[in-house]
């Protein structure tokens, strides 16, 4: 295993260390499939958050639904690895078809992770 394969595991062992004991997400997940992208592998976390996120991604009952994870480290967010036509293959390869949002999850050297929803396309603001 590459230095590099190490480090993409670390970054997604992070996100979902974070998800499971400091966010109280269930059924979190590093999900089987991938995608290769300038010579790295893309891997995609999924799970349920405790209480709905923002922008109502909740069932008929009010309860939250499966969300997907994209973690990156800040170099690779850095370096114009996450560009339109990557998101649009995770979008069209890694996730349900009908997923309107992933959250970006940046992972910092000290081990800060800060999360920012990523959308499908034009979305309209919450008011």
């Amino acid at each position: 295993m590459s230095t590099r394969d190490n480090e993409e595991k670390s970054i997604e062992y992070a996100v979902r260390t974070n998800l499971v004991h400091f966010q109280n997400w269930s059924d979190v997940r590093i999900c089987d499939d991938q995608l290769q992208w300038r010579e790295r592998t893309i891997k995609l976390l999924s799970g349920v958050p405790q209480t709905p996120l923002a922008n109502g991604n909740t069932d008929p009952d009010g309860n939250p639904v499966k969300e997907y994870l994209l973690p990156v480290n800040l170099a690779q967010y850095k370096s114009d690895f996450i560009s339109i036509e990557c998101l649009d293959l995770i979008f069209d390869k890694l996730c349900e078809p009908d997923t309107k949002r992933i959250i970006l999850s940046i992972v910092n050297d000290d081990g800060t992770i800060v999360f920012y929803f990523v959308y499908k396309g034009v979305h309209k603001p919450k008011k």
